[in-house]
């Protein structure tokens, strides 16, 4: 079973979800930056893949990117530090970011790397619904990782019911319409 869902079973309500950009402040603090989260009883945790161009992230999440980025994290080097996380970390962790360096790194080989390393889902703001269902819903199922869905005060209640219908694990509600961070 997806950790995600097992947290959602097993814990119905003050579920703590802590972000951190991955590779800050200094590139090897990202697990040691996770391992103390769970020793501080963090119930989930987005790790962002650092990005040069976060249009959607605000001033803070920008500039641990661009600190990151400079730092040397890149995907691979994420993957790399993640690799035997699972030997200390047992709950859920979830990699947020946008979908260009999954693109490049390539999409079949991301998924199937995440579900090595033991990543439970992803949070790509920016991959639209449509291109995930017709290209990259069977491909996520396939290494167990759920495709956690944005919305806002904004989104319509068709569009909410159709995000819930493809969901698995939960939908992140985004509380303004602004930036992050």
């Amino acid at each position: 079973m997806n950790r995600i869902n097992q947290l959602f079973q097993e814990k119905k309500e003050r579920i703590l979800s802590v972000y951190f950009t991955a590779g800050y402040p200094k590139l090897e603090d990202t697990v040691p930056i996770i391992q103390e989260l769970v020793k501080n009883s963090v119930d989930l945790i987005e790790i962002g893949m650092p990005f040069s161009d976060p249009v959607a992230d605000g001033p803070v999440i920008q500039h641990s990117s661009l600190i990151s980025l400079r730092n040397g994290m890149s995907v691979r080097k994420l993957f790399d530090q993640l690799k035997d996380i699972r030997q200390s970390v047992d709950i859920p962790l979830i990699l947020m970011g946008y979908i260009n360096p999954v693109l490049q790194y390539g999409v079949e080989a991301f998924c199937k790397k995440c579900n090595e390393v033991g990543i439970d889902g992803l949070i790509i703001p920016d991959l639209p619904l449509d291109v995930y269902l017709e290209e990259f819903k069977t491909i996520f199922e396939a290494n167990n990782l759920h495709n956690i869905f944005l919305i806002t005060p904004q989104t319509s209640a068709e569009r909410m019911r159709m995000i819930d219908d493809v969901s698995s694990g939960f939908i992140y509600m985004v509380s303004s319409n602004a930036t992050t961070g």
